[in-house]
């Protein structure tokens, strides 16, 4: 691996960035993590001052990580917002990771109503299984690979009941499931759209949105963000109103508020 990258830890953490629930791909191993994209990996080290991101595709990791874009100004303009100076600051260094499609649906099915290292777990054997050899590590699968399998196959995996949704949407998606067309849809228009796929439900497709197709404007709600919404509001409600109240306050930049909103919640609950 060569031409590392170096990045101030103003504005970027690797844990926080690993631990927000965007992605479930990575591993802590001799002080540093590594980290996987379809086919790519990457050795992330850090100090109390600076990052340094060593992989064999620095421009690729470049975009992965969204170095190029500012995240003070994201923060600026959220700041002033209900409950967003804390969360922020606690936050500064997230930032939201550019995924590949495919993946990020894969990954998120498979995420419904499950906790992260079984997820971890199911992931890593399904690209141990089914991924290309990329030499040391495996990619994640195509819809190619994956749709030649059977239920079975992924219920071998540990997926449970998830193991239909996976051998199905593989198969829409090898046999021509458009990942693309969201890119170019409104917000609400893509979810429904990604909803039509077996095991997407609404707060799925806000995740794949946000992680894979830089939907700024949905707000993914979970538990953590259901007690935010109760500090808020202070109140419980279904998870469609509080979507649609929480992407009201916090309007663009709702996608955003929420990583840092649920990263502070699920790491200073019962503090």
């Amino acid at each position: 691996m060569s031409d590392d990258i170096i990045v101030s830890r103003d504005e970027f953490d690797i844990r926080q960035i690993l631990d927000c629930g965007q992605v479930f791909r990575y591993y802590y191993e001799d002080g540093g993590y590594t980290v996987y994209s379809g086919d790519r990996r990457c050795r992330v080290i850090q100090t109390d001052a600076e990052a340094r991101i060593i992989s064999d595709d620095p421009d690729y990791f470049r975009a992965y990580f969204d170095l190029d874009t500012d995240y003070g100004a994201i923060r600026a303009a959220l700041k002033g917002k209900p409950f967003m100076d804390e969360a922020v600051e606690y936050g500064k260094g997230i930032r939201i990771l550019r995924q590949q499609h495919y993946e990020t649906l894969i990954s998120f099915i498979i995420s419904a109503n499950n906790h992260i290292p079984r997820i971890k777990g199911i992931i890593g054997r399904l690209c141990d299984a089914l991924g290309e050899d990329m030499g040391g590590y495996r990619a994640f699968p195509t819809a190619e690979a994956m749709a030649d399998r059977s239920a079975a196959f992924y219920a071998s995996l540990g997926a449970g009941y998830r193991a239909e949704y996976l051998a199905d949407t593989a198969k829409r998606v090898a046999d021509g499931f458009d990942l693309e067309a969201p890119c170019a849809m409104d917000s609400d228009s893509a979810n429904k759209y990604l909803c039509s796929l077996k095991g997407v439900g609404p707060k799925v497709a806000d995740c794949i949105l946000l992680f894979a197709y830089r939907k700024f404007d949905v707000f993914p709600v979970d538990t953590w963000i259901r007690k935010v919404y109760a500090d808020i509001a202070g109140e419980s409600a279904a998870n469609a109103k509080i979507r649609r109240q929480l992407t009201s306050i916090y309007g663009g930049l709702a996608g955003v508020a929420q990583q840092y909103l649920f990263f502070h919640k699920r790491e200073t609950a019962g503090r």
